[in-house]
């Protein structure tokens, strides 16, 4: 009997399941990157666990039943496991011994089924934000990431920055795995919105106008998020009459078709932090510049490491401990999630200035390795990667370390 786990316990578990044949395999468990499924019990009675396990363990083959193939068949590889051991459920050949062939036939007919569903979903959100996106009168004006940045080198401005996820978080929704839902974070948020300090740079995603700048799938995502009424609600928060900037400026490679584009964006925020003396707010796995050149130009770095999570729970600490530790001439830099937008703000407000440069680390490594996809980064959390949050057996560096003035 082939020993068989199956990797991903989500949305097509079943169908990878349903095509193994019971009478030449048996299931000895599924693995899941996703923390809050581990430990539960698929479908009632076999155990998710965490694919750490398949270290120890011992199995024939794995199925993946994600469709992004290559990022597990990436991850099972770190794990020391040979690619001949890793098969895809989405590439299933036609003589594999342990698949029930009838079965599969049926299965391959319900994939099928399945791709042209999400067609028929895809293009018709596309055809609904079609009219967005060919009008050049939209409602709100959104400068460029260039135009951004020149004015932050010129003044010296804050930056306070709005994604999905502060968004959705002023709705009272949750998107980010980061930040729980918190009443008073929505409140600050929408203060932080509608604010018109001089010295303060209110920008939003910039997904409301033509997405031509993006790659297909980045632009599909950003349709979808918008889809349901959530663009009505989030313009009945803008105000039609104000300019905003791009919040991609702090990320500006992975989503954009022209990759030239992030490389004038980065040159741009080397010059901001020129000669500046930095004081870094970050999670606990974010380690900015870590390993390499972001900060180089820079006089000097200073770190307060913060919660990777729910870090506005922390807030009064976070920013008790960035006023007691602030020098006077200091550039702050926050990477922290919804949290950074409102810090950025309250620093900005006793003249002090701070910038929420978010995921701005990630995609300079990216950018640096001509990734074409999100990968997992050494050493370092990766949000958008469930298996790559909280990286572990980090081999800590020692300048990082020495870096570091106070934690929370």
């Amino acid at each position: 009997m082939k020993r068989i786990y199956i990797w991903g316990a989500g949305l097509y578990s079943k169908l990878v399941y349903e095509v193994l044949d019971k009478n030449k395999c048996v299931i000895v468990g599924f693995v899941d990157s996703n923390r809050l499924k581990q430990g539960e019990l698929w479908e009632g009675c076999i155990p998710i666990q965490s694919p750490e396990v398949l270290k120890d363990s011992e199995f024939d083959y794995i199925f993946i039943s994600i469709k992004n193939y290559q990022l597990v068949l990436d991850s099972c590889l770190k794990l020391g496991i040979n690619e001949d051991k890793v098969i895809s459920f989405w590439k299933l050949e036609t003589n594999m011994p342990y698949v029930d062939m009838e079965k599969k036939k049926v299965v391959e007919l319900e994939k099928k089924i399945i791709f042209l569903e999400e067609e028929v979903i895809r293009y018709k959100i596309r055809l609904e934000n079609n009219l967005f996106e060919i009008s050049h009168n939209s409602k709100i004006y959104i400068r460029s990431s260039n135009d951004l940045l020149q004015k932050i080198i010129a003044k010296e401005c804050s930056l306070c920055r709005f994604g999905d996820g502060e968004f959705e978080l002023i709705r009272g929704k949750k998107r980010s795995f980061f930040q729980q839902v918190n009443q008073e974070l929505s409140f600050r948020l929408g203060e932080v919105l509608k604010s018109k300090e001089e010295n303060t740079i209110i920008a939003i995603a910039n997904n409301f106008g033509n997405l031509a700048c993006y790659t297909e799938e980045a632009a599909d995502a950003i349709r979808e998020y918008l889809s349901e009424g959530t663009r009505a609600e989030i313009m009945d928060l803008l105000d039609e009459q104000r300019t905003y900037y791009d919040a991609y400026v702090s990320r500006p490679y992975m989503i954009y078709k022209d990759k030239a584009h992030a490389k004038k964006v980065f040159t741009l925020f080397k010059k901001v932090w020129n000669n500046r003396r930095l004081l870094i707010v970050e999670g606990s796995y974010t380690r900015t510049g870590v390993g390499n050149d972001l900060f180089f130009g820079a006089d000097s770095v200073r770190r307060i490491i913060c919660p990777n999570t729910n870090a506005f729970d922390y807030y009064e600490r976070i920013l008790k401990t960035v006023l007691r530790n602030i020098h006077e001439g200091d550039l702050v830099l926050i990477a922290l999630g919804p949290t950074a937008t409102v810090l950025a703000f309250d620093l900005a407000k006793q003249g002090i200035q701070a910038l929420d440069i978010g995921q701005l680390d990630n995609e300079y490594e990216w950018f640096l390795r001509g990734a074409t996809q999100r990968i997992e980064i050494p050493g370092k959390g990766v949000s958008e990667l469930e298996w790559c949050r909280s990286p572990e057996d980090v081999e800590e560096d020692v300048i990082y370390l020495s870096q570091i003035i106070d934690r929370i």
